[in-house]
């Protein structure tokens, strides 16, 4: 049979794979994934990380082991392993965990970025399954599975090749995972009913729909580990379960590279269990292989699943420097061997290699690479982590209908630096503010948290900040200078940006409000969700509003939708963090009409 043309498997590509795309922008930075990047560590790039599980003859993990018991060669060549570490996971809540029950998305990305926390994506490939026979054996296993496989703090979820990423949900639920098991069928060979519009493109093309399915199937498994990438830098698994399917070798090798450098092990478990004719999926067989998993055919799927959640329990991270290993572009295998006889190893079997002109253009663009001037004046305000003020200021201006100028100040206790050993300053009660003009003072009064609003003229503002603790005693002191612009000008004009910070349904309330409470802080958690009101000094009324979020290297991640209030000229952006790494990011609002442009840009870390 002919191969499909290339445009129309391109058309029916899952939308799983453009959420996946969206999912690595957000990490990194970049629009997709470089061809060629060997997995590293966080301490340098020239360094190439080997998650190993070493099983004994029982099939336990053996935890007692030294950097002195391993031997990693690099294409034969023997390695130095500078960088070691064991990593366990038993799935167990320890006596002070009260947080076990999981109560939104946000929540699940927090707990997935624990190193005792142990992450699952079981993959139900519909289209590779028997409706009837293997579909009712594989919901009757993965029943029990699910229902008795894992721990209390282990995260699991299911997906199949027609769900978006962002509809993936982790959970500790277990009789909400049985319940989702129960609804899962096969397809093989079946197509109708229809499960939704990508689906009626792939009947228009009988001729080619089980090649079609295969390469849906081979996508979503891809963007499944792409996505595993975001939730942390650990080791995750993903677990497929199929009959087997056929794919090109270029897309095993895609496949391949997209789980290792997600640090995620790609097993396989075949419904059918033992079979006496075949032997399986080579494809799913050997992309298991490469990325450290296993192939299980079994009659008994749950023994050997519980083998896969073993294997997740404890592993070491082997780190060795690339010198002596060209920069050549090619594969590079990696052999790992333990010095103690009788005991398994399994690690995944290489990585691509950049090339030396790839990493020396990425140097020179990198090294070129300059900041627009306003981009470097939003992160410059940023303080560091380390700063030592008890409190982060903010103040914004906007105009009042037919009045003056409004400017708004607002504080927030300073959190300290996780890594300074505590904060020991004395906490922040009170802060005043007095601000005068080149006309003179125009305000000394008490600030609250939330935002405290007085009237100024056009003009440069200067502000002093005073900060007591509970006994009134001064802690700290602050001056901001703001240039209060002219409501009367006829250029159009952006009011500074109010961001409030939603943690529950109370704040959310509030910030939905029309006066919402301002943040002033920059630092956010990934549980934390914005709310981000701004204006125009007048209507907008035939031009556009625009945003996007944009890395600390002025990369566009991604366009964010804006919600409009035309009758107040008041524009909101809700964004939610939790799919956001750790990181400085920048929130770009733009406003354009009839060749005019006005530009506001919002500077934020994303700290854990």
């Amino acid at each position: 049979m002919p191969s499909p043309p290339g445009p129309w498997l391109r058309r029916i590509a899952p939308i799983a794979t453009v959420v996946a795309a969206l999912s690595v922008t957000l990490v990194s930075g970049r629009q997709n994934p470089p061809p060629q990047q060997p997995p590293t560590f966080r301490a340098g790039t020239d360094l190439v990380r080997v998650d190993v599980t070493v099983l004994n003859r029982g099939g336990d993990p053996v935890t007692s082991l030294t950097a002195a018991d391993f031997e990693v060669r690099d294409n034969g060549q023997l390695q130095e392993i500078t960088s070691f570490k064991l990593v366990e996971a038993t799935g167990q809540a320890p006596d002070d965990d009260v947080s076990l029950e999981i109560r939104h998305p946000g929540h699940a990305a927090v707990e997935a970025a624990r190193d005792d926390v142990r992450v699952f994506l079981i993959f139900w490939d519909e289209y590779h399954i028997n409706p009837f026979v293997s579909a009712l054996r594989g919901r009757e296993d993965l029943t029990r599975i699910v229902l008795n496989a894992f721990g209390p703090t282990d995260l699991v979820a299911i997906m199949d090749p027609l769900l978006t990423i962002q509809a993936i949900r982790f959970t500790r639920d277990r009789r909400g995972l049985a319940e989702q098991v129960r609804k899962l069928v096969g397809r093989r060979g079946i197509y109708y009913p229809l499960r939704s519009g990508i689906e009626e493109a792939h009947v228009m093309n009988m001729r080619y729909i089980e090649r079609i399915r295969d390469e849906v199937s081979v996508s979503a498994i891809k963007a499944a580990a792409v996505h595993m990438a975001t939730l942390r830098e650990g080791r995750k698994s993903l677990i497929v379960v199929s009959e087997g399917l056929n794919a090109p070798m270029d897309r095993m090798i895609d496949l391949v590279h997209a789980a290792n450098d997600s640090n995620t092990a790609i097993h396989l478990i075949d419904p059918r269990g033992l079979r006496v004719e075949g032997r399986g999926s080579p494809f799913l067989q050997s992309v298991a292989s490469a990325t450290g998993g296993e192939s299980l055919t079994s009659n008994d799927n749950p023994k050997a699943f519980d083998r896969i959640v073993k294997q997740a329990s404890a592993f070491y991270l082997l780190g060795y420097a690339m010198a002596g290993t060209p920069m050549d572009g090619k594969f590079h295998e990696i052999k790992v061997r333990v010095k103690q006889p009788g005991l398994e190893v399994r690690a995944r079997a290489g990585y691509w290699a950049p090339r030396a002109a790839d990493v020396a253009r990425a140097k020179a663009a990198t090294d070129a690479a300059v900041l627009p001037p306003a981009m470097e004046s939003a992160l410059a305000k940023l303080p560091p982590r380390t700063a030592p003020n008890a409190v982060e200021i903010w103040a914004g201006t906007a105009p009042v209908p037919g009045g003056p100028m409004r400017v708004t100040v607002a504080w927030a206790p300073r959190e300290p630096a996780s890594d300074t050993g505590g904060d020991t300053r004395p906490a922040p009660m009170e802060v005043t503010v007095s601000a005068a003009s080149s006309a003179g003072a125009i305000v000394d009064q008490r600030v609250e948290p939330a935002g405290t609003s007085f009237d100024a003229p056009p003009g440069s503002l200067k502000m002093s900040f005073t900060v007591r603790d509970k006994a009134g005693e001064v802690i700290d002191r602050a001056v901001r200078v703001v240039e209060v612009p002219d409501a009367s000008a006829p250029a159009l004009a952006l009011t500074t940006p109010v961001v409030s910070r939603v943690r529950n349904v109370t704040d959310l309330r509030a910030g939905m409000s029309e006066k919402p409470p301002v943040y002033a802080g920059r630092d956010f958690a990934r549980t934390d969700r914005l709310l981000v009101r701004f204006g125009t000094y007048r209507a907008l009324e035939d031009g556009r509003v625009s945003a996007r979020l944009m890395s600390r290297a002025g990369a566009k991640l991604v366009d964010l939708p804006v919600a409009a209030d035309p009758a107040r000229s008041v524009y909101t952006i809700d964004l939610p963090l939790f799919s956001i790494a750790r990181g400085e990011y920048i929130l770009s609002i733009e406003a354009t009409r009839e060749g005019e442009r006005a530009e506001a840009l919002v500077a934020f870390r994303v700290l854990r």
